[in-house]
């Protein structure tokens, strides 16, 4: 099944997206799904993780309780301020960094880690992953600067802290949630 981006063209699994149907907006597409490995490094194999990206934002079905419970994170593409890929030899993990998260919430909460994380993932999985999240969120971005613009601060201009994610004015000097200097 190809996907709602032109050039990628991922297996849509659709296990994972009748999980989520329900929660979907209307006009809202399914474009890349992904599954941890069960047998591979950071894999899971009772209870693999699955994430889905849609047009608007990624839902994480953590899966526990030997697959019965499920706990859904969804996150819009505009709180995401950046995604990195972590290329293993066996297996790649997909990190993805969220505005004002000081940890973790959810997957990872109790580790102090300040990125959520979906490892055991297919290296080609996590590629294409990668790549459609960074387009999406570059159309949220670009749709989000007119917005910024206008209801911006001082200068109307907005940057990230690299260190904690915070939002801050583009004229800020330090961070004003971790004191982390801005560059």
């Amino acid at each position: 099944m190809e996907t709602d981006m032109p050039g990628i063209d991922m297996g849509i699994n659709q296990k994972d997206v009748a999980l989520v149907k329900d929660m979907l907006l209307p006009g809202e597409t399914v474009g890349v799904t992904v599954r941890q490995r069960k047998y591979a490094p950071g894999g899971s194999l009772i209870t693999p993780t699955s994430l889905i990206a849609t047009s608007n934002r990624i839902i994480i079905i953590n899966r526990e309780s030997l697959g019965i419970r499920k706990d859904f994170e969804v996150i819009a593409y505009d709180k995401i301020t950046s995604v990195r890929l972590e290329h293993g030899v066996i297996s790649s993990t997909v990190f993805v960094r969220i505005e004002g998260y000081d940890t973790d919430r959810g997957l990872l909460a109790g580790t102090g880690k300040q990125e959520g994380e979906i490892s055991g993932l297919k290296n080609k999985d996590a590629r294409e992953l990668l790549d459609y999240l960074n387009a999406r969120i570059s159309e949220a971005g670009a749709a989000g600067s007119a917005a910024r613009q206008v209801s911006g601060g001082a200068s109307g201009n907005y940057v990230f802290c690299s260190k904690c994610g915070a939002k801050l004015d583009a004229s800020a000097k330090f961070c004003s949630k971790c004191g982390a200097k801005i560059s």
